[in-house]
């Protein structure tokens, strides 16, 4: 398999803070990567790294082999689309000038080519009754749609996100991550941040299980999404089952109060 990243004893710091310690790890074409651990382990550090936001002080990350920090800016955008966990308007967009600005990499190239481009995405996405609204009219879930279809304007190898479900009510979370399963499945590259542990075991092919800036576990969801991986990285008590519908790995948290009055929830699950 083709390897598109890989990350050698990376390390980085803001100022005196450090974040990420001593990171090792693989990505292959096609693998959807789901990155999960608790607030402040250095998820979003990665992930801005990956997408050449910030820059590391040591190690090394490559990108299809060439280190990340000597590819063109230009080059990568080319290849790589990021979505990060919030984008704020300063001003009113019309959606189909967002989605134009996909297009940016590729300076020139505006034009009938674009224009069907932009009309195939938007029928994908059920998108084309927005593109003359703004942006500030639609809902979350549109929102995070149209989010998605500027990203595919770039036709990228490699998709990142940063909580692409955050503040989305359940219908729109399966809507949009069946969209990214579905890239995904044509072989399109995804990582993404969860905060929802059954979601990413129900989406990703591998998770990277993050602690205090460093990648507690790696693997396959059955081997990363164990009550015992969990419970040292949360700090709570889980019961971790395979969901005979989905056969995929469900987490269910088990409150405080109920803890300390059920006596059998006391021993290890």
């Amino acid at each position: 398999m083709v390897k598109i990243y890989e990350v050698k004893n990376l390390y980085f710091s803001y100022g005196k803070n450090q974040v990420l310690k001593d990171i090792n790890t693989e990505i292959l074409k096609g693998e959807f990567v789901g990155i999960v651990g608790p607030n402040g382990s250095g998820k979003t550090t990665f992930l801005k790294i990956l997408a050449k936001i910030l820059f590391y002080e040591k190690g090394v990350v490559l990108y299809k082999g060439k280190d990340i920090k000597k590819i063109n800016n230009i080059d990568y955008a080319r290849q790589v689309g990021y979505l990060p966990s919030e984008i704020k308007f300063t001003f009113e967009l019309k959606v189909i000038d967002f989605l134009i600005f996909g297009f940016f990499p590729y300076t020139g190239r505006f034009g009938k080519e674009d224009k069907e481009a932009i009309r195939q995405i938007s029928e994908k996405l059920n998108i084309k009754e927005f593109l003359n609204k703004k942006i500030t009219q639609l809902s979350e879930g549109e929102k995070q749609r149209i989010y998605i279809g500027q990203i595919l304007v770039q036709n990228p190898e490699v998709i990142l996100l940063d909580e692409p479900t955050s503040h989305l009510d359940i219908g729109y979370q399966f809507s949009i991550l069946d969209i990214l399963k579905d890239l995904n499945l044509k072989g399109i590259t995804i990582i993404s941040i969860f905060h929802d542990l059954n979601l990413a075991s129900n989406y990703c092919t591998k998770i990277l299980l993050f602690k205090e800036g460093e990648i507690y576990k790696s693997g396959s969801t059955e081997e990363v999404l164990t009550y015992k991986n969990i419970e040292e990285v949360y700090n709570t008590r889980v019961l971790v089952y395979k969901n005979p519908f989905t056969e995929k790995i469900n987490v269910f948290g088990i409150p405080n109060y109920i803890l300390k009055s059920n006596k059998n929830l006391q021993s290890d699950n």
